[in-house]
C-alpha cells in the first residue's frame, strides 16, 4: 500500500503530528512528511485531519491534543494492522 513514500525503502511506522503547512502524517523512521493521499483513508477522515492542522496553533494546546488522539484512533481504524501510528504531543 504505502512503498516509496518517504526516504526509507519501506515504512510501516508512522507518527501524527500537526505543523504549518505539512500534511499530519510523518514516517516515524525518517520523518519524512508524507502525502495524506497516499493513504486510502476516507473523505471525512481527511477533511478531519486538514481541519485540525489548519488549527495548529490557534486552539488551546489541551484541545489539540486531545483532537489528535481522536484523530489517531481514527486513523488506526482505517489503517491495517500492519502499520502502526502514533500521537506527538504538542507542548
Amino acid at each position: 500500500m504505502l512503498k516509496d513514500v518517504c526516504n526509507c525503502e519501506f515504512t510501516n511506522s508512522f507518527k501524527l503530528e500537526a505543523d504549518f503547512g505539512a500534511d499530519p502524517i510523518w514516517c516515524n523512521i525518517c520523518s519524512w512528511n508524507l502525502d495524506i493521499d497516499e493513504f486510502l483513508f476516507t473523505d471525512n477522515l481527511k477533511d478531519e485531519l486538514y481541519q485540525w492542522t489548519k488549527q495548529y496553533k490557534k486552539i488551546p494546546i489541551n484541545k489539540h491534543n486531545a483532537i489528535g488522539q481522536n484523530l489517531t484512533g481514527k486513523v488506526k481504524e482505517e489503517l491495517s494492522s500492519d502499520y502502526r501510528i502514533i500521537f506527538i504531543l504538542d507542548k
